[in-house]
């Protein structure tokens, strides 16, 4: 009886290794996503709270509301280059994914396979051991040879 060897799993093992590098890089780029979505919130956070400022009882003076107009403007582009790299992050998602489903197809693909061989490989052992038990049952009861007495 041999043991069980798939020819494939060298390259099973790679595309393995492929599907987890691929999860990983999927991992990654998520969590970039969210830093530019913290990074938006934390913008409009900052754009309420200075207008929050206009709203106080003290008077306002008109160098404190051009400052509070260019923040505002700073704080739009911010908001805009920082909204721009979270759509860039999205479309690298949507590619990671595809790749990522890819990997796993492939990974699933030889997978099956090797259960197929393994079950294969079983089949053909449990015949092996049927025809050995049928044999060993059937020269139990063949007859067996006499011994004739020497002259």
């Amino acid at each position: 009886m041999t043991t069980f060897q798939f020819r494939l799993e060298r390259v099973l093992r790679w595309r393995q290794a492929r599907l987890e590098l691929e999860q990983f890089a999927l991992g990654r780029i998520a969590a970039d996503c969210k830093r530019w979505d913290t990074l938006m919130v934390k913008l409009e956070n900052s754009r309420a709270e200075a207008e929050t400022l206009l709203l106080s009882p003290h008077p306002v003076t008109g160098n404190e509301l051009e400052a509070l107009a260019r923040y505002k403007e700073h704080l739009g582009r911010e908001r805009q280059v920082a909204l721009d790299h979270r759509l860039e992050c999205e479309r690298k998602m949507e590619q990671q994914r595809a790749r990522l489903l890819a990997a796993r197809r492939e990974y699933r693909l030889l997978e099956r396979l090797r259960q197929v061989r393994r079950a294969e490989w079983e089949t053909a052992v449990n015949r092996e051991f049927e025809a050995l038990a049928a044999e060993s049952y059937l020269a139990r009861w063949a007859p067996r040879p006499r011994h004739e007495p020497a002259m």
